[in-house]
């Protein structure tokens, strides 16, 4: 007899950008991309992102580039101290591709 498939697991994303309009870009190419189970949330506002981060069940953080230096690593070291386990991704841009890429490789490791 046939066993079912397993119901994918949905990864939980949170985006941390700079620009508004690019933040709602990846959010909706997050949501929206058909071969994985995605449900990506996220601000340009760094407490927000705070927030967000310990209100949901987050297993990877996707920061676009343009983040101050010192927010940038200020969030990373309060993620990481809080949940050891979560992946942090820095996402510089440069299409779709690059960006299933790029949550591909972090989460291979």
């Amino acid at each position: 007899m046939p066993t079912a498939d397993p119901v994918p697991q949905t990864l939980n994303i949170l985006v941390i950008g700079k620009d508004p309009e690019i933040l709602k870009v990846v959010l909706r190419l997050l949501n929206e991309y058909q071969q994985a189970h995605y449900h990506a949330t996220g601000s340009t506002n760094p407490d927000l992102a705070r927030e967000l981060f310990s209100n949901g069940d987050i297993d990877l953080v996707l920061i676009t580039n343009g983040i101050d230096p010192t927010v940038d690593a200020s969030l990373r070291e309060e993620f990481l101290r809080r949940r050891p386990m979560v992946r942090i991704l820095q996402h510089y841009g440069g299409g779709s591709g690059l960006l299933f890429s790029e949550i591909a490789l972090a989460l291979s490791h």
